[in-house]
């Protein structure tokens, strides 16, 4: 599996668990920041698809900052977030 290939399951895991916390929170997340982490991956996943990625100095860590930020340590659904950010950043 090419570094792209991998990058776009991971997005689109992170994605998918996003939604369904959105859809039925189980932890105390603040929706804005849910909203945001949705609308982030969504943009990565097209741009993986697209072939359209910025050159790596221009991607961004605005996700894993503010799940390093805000949301709690041990949550899985922030390492998974961290995973699909750093595979798009290497893709």
């Amino acid at each position: 599996m090419d570094r792209r290939e991998r990058a776009r399951n991971l997005v689109l895991s992170a994605l998918e668990a996003i939604e369904r916390e959105l859809a039925s929170p189980c932890h105390q997340l603040r929706p804005q920041e849910l909203s945001e982490c949705r609308e982030t991956l969504r943009g990565y996943l097209e741009a993986i698809d697209k072939g359209a990625l910025p050159p790596r100095k221009d991607r961004g860590e605005g996700l894993g900052r503010m799940v390093m930020d805000s949301w709690p340590f041990d949550l899985d659904l922030g390492n998974l977030v961290l995973q699909a950010e750093r595979a798009w950043r290497n893709a």
